[in-house]
């Protein structure tokens, strides 16, 4: 029972590949939700600060 040690350092570096590239997707995902988030806020924040002006 051989070893093929190139099918297998292909295998692990696929899966650590996908793994960071898994990382990277949602770190964008949670980033723009973010800025997604703080800008509705900020419209609510200026819509009730006009409201209390008046």
């Amino acid at each position: 029972m051989a070893i093929d040690w190139g099918l297998a350092g292909r295998i692990g570096g696929v899966g650590f590949g996908l793994v960071f590239a898994v990382l990277i997707i949602l770190s964008v995902a949670v980033w723009l939700t973010g800025l997604v988030i703080r800008k509705i806020g900020a419209g609510k924040e200026e819509t009730s600060d006009r409201q209390e002006g008046a």
